[in-house]
């Protein structure tokens, strides 16, 4: 009887000691955690009763304050949609920067301290301020350039990694998004989604920075292998065609990557093999998460030494199973622009605290040497091809020299996609760009909107 009860006694004691340490883990280690998570009820109170901090733009211009109301304190968002996938919406959960930055815009670090000093003195409890890389007159041109055209648009500075513009459509109004709500998430359109991040697509002849590099690696000839482009070309059991079946004759790197001939990069991609296309993609963090501040879905390439010829040269020019987001492909030519230098995009500057000081200037993280400078200058002067007389003319600048890709993302659900990724100054570039268009039906619409965004970042620098 005696061993009977010492064993309950131990039984218990084990499960209070182990209760104990669970609830020192909560209370150390996923304390922040847990009290930043959206879906925490004790949030919708901190929303009321505490002033959230503002979201400002670069400039210092407010996108996100909270004001008091009978009921509380409740958000607004003095420019609506046009930075709604910036700020996200601080009700019905939250998203963007409102639930990135949660701990800051609520100064729940401080929380205890400020309430008890806050209830002697019979002041509010005040959150930090969140002032983002994101530059507003930017943003601003990006949503209008858009417009009502689905897709999206990402604006980097290619030396930091910082994101200067950040806009998809379809958006949401943030200052209404609890009346709209069962509109919004049911909607077919999903506008709920940051299609700057979350967005997944094929890259079309995007792409084809990623073969070009693949070929310089894995290719001794690659500089003066020529294809003889008829404007199809059979592999297997897949016929691959350059745009409208246009034949471009007999060409080298170069002149296929101006002209995004399809039979030319499919033929090497052949050449290079799977796993070694693969191996080259997995370097350029096709396959990895870049660390983002936002929610993002994750870019993937799944070719490997197993995959067929036909899945091979569909992926060597952008199609197959490869998706990609637009973040991805501006950090990716960002990376071409810095000389082979990837830098982790970021979109918070800094932060202002209540009492009037400021946190240090985020310092710009690099990911790492993805390509070498040579590589990243061979791939500079094919893309200052496509804009001055292949595919990507539209892009052109006045007074800068652009850089960049086209492509066409074929759509199995309807009509194709237009792709623009590039940046300017080609000789020391300040400003990168991803453009993707949804159902637009060629390569020729997403350029002009890239074009006018870089010529847009450019004379704002130098005027």
């Amino acid at each position: 009887m005696k061993s009977s009860i010492k064993k309950i006694f131990w039984l218990i004691s084990l499960m209070f000691f182990l209760i104990i340490i669970w609830l020192g883990k909560l209370t150390i280690f996923d304390r922040d955690e847990l009290i930043t998570n959206p879906y925490n009820p004790r949030l919708q109170y901190s929303d009321t009763s505490i002033k959230r901090g503002n979201i400002k733009d670069i400039n210092g211009e407010i996108i996100a304050e909270s004001e008091y109301t009978e009921n509380g304190y409740v958000r607004n968002y003095p420019r609506s949609r046009m930075a709604a996938h910036v700020t996200g919406y601080s009700s019905m959960g939250k998203t963007g920067v409102e639930a990135a930055e949660n701990f800051e815009l609520e100064n729940i670090h401080n929380e205890v301290v400020q309430r008890i000093s806050n209830a002697f003195k019979g002041t509010e409890v005040k959150g930090n301020d969140v002032v983002l890389t994101v530059d507003m007159e930017i943003q601003s041109l990006a949503g209008d350039l858009l417009g009502d055209q689905k897709g999206a648009v990402v604006v980097m500075e290619p030396s930091t990694g910082r994101i200067i513009a950040m806009q998809a459509y379809p958006d949401f109004n943030p200052n209404t998004v609890d009346e709209n709500w069962n509109e919004l998430k049911n909607s077919e359109e999903s506008p709920l989604i940051n299609r700057t991040t979350q967005g997944l697509y094929p890259p079309g002849s995007t792409f084809k920075i990623v073969t070009a590099l693949a070929a310089m690696e894995y290719l001794e000839d690659w500089e003066t292998f020529t294809v003889e482009c008829t404007g199809e070309a059979e592999f297997e059991d897949k016929v691959i065609h350059c745009y409208n079946n246009k034949a471009h004759g007999t060409v080298d790197m170069h002149e296929a990557m101006a002209e995004s001939c399809n039979c030319y990069f499919a033929e090497i991609g052949k050449r290079i093999g799977g796993e070694n296309l693969r191996k080259v993609a997995d370097r350029l963090m096709v396959n990895s998460s870049l660390g983002f501040e936002l929610p993002s879905s994750q870019s993937s390439v799944v070719i490997d030494k197993n995959s067929s010829e036909s899945e091979l040269v569909e992926t060597a020019i952008g199609q197959g199973k490869t998706v990609v987001t637009p973040i991805y492909m501006a950090s990716l030519v960002s990376s071409v622009a810095n000389g082979g230098i990837m830098k982790k995009p970021y979109i918070v500057d800094h932060i202002e605290y209540p009492n009037g000081k400021t946190s240090e200037t985020i310092i710009p993280e690099t990911i790492g040497e993805i390509m070498t400078y040579d590589e990243a200058k061979k791939l500079n002067d094919m893309m200052i091809s496509v804009v001055n007389e292949g595919t990507g003319t539209a892009a052109a600048l006045k007074g800068y020299q652009a850089a960049g890709k086209t492509g066409t993302a074929e759509n199995s659900k309807g009509i194709d996609h237009s792709w623009f990724v590039g940046y300017a100054p080609a000789d020391n570039p300040e400003v990168a760009v991803a453009v993707i268009l949804e159902n637009s039906g060629n390569n020729k619409k997403a350029a002009p909107i890239a074009g006018k965004l870089m010529q847009a970042v450019l004379d704002k620098n130098w005027n």
